[in-house]
């Protein structure tokens, strides 16, 4: 572990603390250990005793989601695609969440009992009862919701990454590094940066990503090593010989814990567009987590609202293509 740097304070567009090292991912085991957080909110729930949980899991993810809010979801259909923002006067940067549904747990699930038990058979895991989706508690888990807006756009990551490497790369493979890793009160990100090869010496400090142990990237998957999937611990983990069973746990021993997720972070210096019809094939609405806001702008009321706006768009774009 590197102890000589340390991590930085500050807020970030939203006006959230966050503390951020930079360059480097760390492991949970490894933030345990780091004497300049110590003092932070996090660490309460860092050096608690938790019930065994499933740790590591290795998820394989497809999907990524850009989610916005009522401001800046008409801009983005405006524009034809995504720009990048500039935080604290650095990179223009667009964010994207790792998209997570029931086949990419179930999965993971399967990978997580044959790594524990590499001699169970076949019949043994038919007759495993599915435990893993009783751990995916965290907020990146809860598809239905997000923090970030009521409006998503969803893309296969190989499309996401061939627009980007025609438009942005001069058909050039896009470079992937770390970024930088973020701590919130609970929350771990881990920043994967995407961008040109144009800007190699921009970035050169920036170590590549087939660097990290906890992310990958394989032309085709985003491989997350998952070190925290629960937000609330509400099950405790049981071994058996050839499987595993999850036992509920009273009220009294549930706990809040912190939680671990990636982000990926394009570089942009131009519109990322798209065909009208991708951008409405891509787009759906979510509801406003109702524990934590952070959509930095203007909300819709409801889901319901936001289902109309999005319904708005679409008549609106179809009369033109009729026109024309």
């Amino acid at each position: 572990m590197e102890n000589a740097a340390n991590f930085s304070p500050r807020k970030n567009a939203r006006k959230a603390k966050e503390l951020v090292f930079e360059r480097k991912f760390i492991a949970i085991k490894d933030l345990k250990m780091k004497n300049d957080i110590t003092g932070e909110s996090m660490f309460r729930y860092l050096s608690k005793d938790i019930h065994e949980y499933p740790s590591p899991v290795e998820f394989h993810i497809t999907e990524v989601a850009h989610v916005t809010n009522k401001t800046r979801h008409p801009l983005i259909w405006k524009s034809g695609g995504f720009k990048g923002f500039k935080g604290f006067g650095k990179d223009s940067l667009s964010w994207w969440s790792l998209k997570i549904n029931e086949a990419d747990i179930s999965a993971a699930e399967e990978r997580y009992l044959e790594k524990l038990f590499p001699d169970i058979t076949k019949e043994e895991k038919t007759v495993q009862p599915p435990f893993l989706s009783d751990f995916t508690t965290s907020p990146l888990f809860l598809n239905e919701f997000s923090r970030y807006g009521n409006f998503r756009f969803t893309f296969p990551l190989t499309e996401l990454m061939e627009v980007y490497k025609k438009q942005t790369c001069e058909g050039q493979e896009p470079v992937l590094r770390i970024y930088e890793t973020k701590l919130f009160k609970q929350e771990i990100e881990y920043v994967v940066l995407v961008h040109s090869p144009e800007f190699n010496e921009k970035f050169r400090d920036f170590p590549l990503l087939t660097s990290s142990p906890l992310v990958a990237y394989d032309g085709h998957q985003i491989i997350w090593t998952a070190q925290a999937i629960c937000e609330t611990h509400k099950c405790k983990l049981v071994k058996m010989e050839n499987g595993v069973l999850t036992e509920t746990l009273e009220k009294k021993y549930q706990e809040f814990y912190v939680w671990d997720h990636v982000s990926l972070v394009f570089h942009i210096t131009k519109v990322l567009t798209f065909p009208k019809r991708k951008l409405k094939a891509s787009l759906s609405c979510c509801k406003l987590d109702p524990n934590v806001n952070l959509a930095n702008g203007e909300n819709c009321s409801s889901l319901d609202e936001a289902e109309k706006i999005i319904e708005s768009l679409l008549v609106d774009e179809s009369e033109k293509e009729d026109e024309e």
